[in-house]
C-alpha cells in the first residue's frame, strides 16, 4: 500500500520563515504556483500554515499593508498535520473531516513536505486508470 512519503517522493520541500512580510511569501507561492507554505522559525520548526484563504481572508478582506504585514500575524497557527507512514485514503479522510486543502507531512517531528488535495485526487485518478486499464485486457483477453 502506498504511503504519503511515497506520495511525495523526492518532491523539494518548500516554505518560508517567520519574518518574512505577506507580500514576499505570497510572491513565493506565486512562483512555486502552490496554494500553501508551511512557516518555520529559525530552528526550522513548523510554526503555522500560510494559504491562499489566509490571504483573503485574513489579509486582503481586513486591507492589511502586505507589505508590512508579518506572515506570523496572519497564518494559521493551529497546524493539523499528518504522518509520512499515513496512506493517501486516510489523509483525505482528514482533509474533508477538517475542510483544509493542504496538510504538511511529518516524518518523527520533521517537516517532509505538503500534501494537496489536488496530490490525492490526481493519485486517485492514477489508480482508476489503472485498474480500467487492467479490466479492459481482462475483457478484451477472457471476452
Amino acid at each position: 500500500m502506498k504511503t504519503l512519503k511515497n506520495l511525495l517522493g523526492d518532491r523539494r520541500l518548500l516554505f518560508a520563515r517567520k519574518g518574512m512580510t505577506v507580500f514576499d511569501v505570497s510572491k513565493f507561492m506565486d512562483l512555486h504556483n502552490v496554494g500553501a507554505v508551511p512557516i518555520l522559525d529559525k530552528e526550522g520548526k513548523l510554526k503555522g500554515i500560510f494559504s491562499e484563504r489566509d490571504l483573503m481572508r485574513r489579509c486582503i478582506a481586513k486591507e492589511l499593508d502586505l507589505k508590512t504585514t508579518l506572515v506570523e500575524e496572519v497564518m494559521t497557527k493551529e497546524v493539523i498535520v499528518i504522518e509520512s507512514q499515513d496512506t493517501p485514503e486516510y489523509c483525505m479522510q482528514i482533509l474533508k473531516q477538517e475542510k483544509i486543502r493542504h496538510i504538511p507531512v511529518i516524518e518523527e517531528t520533521r517537516l517532509i513536505g505538503v500534501i494537496s488535495i489536488e496530490d490525492l485526487l490526481l493519485y486517485d485518478m492514477q489508480l482508476k486508470e489503472e485498474k480500467i486499464e487492467m479490466l479492459n485486457s481482462y475483457i478484451q483477453y477472457y471476452g
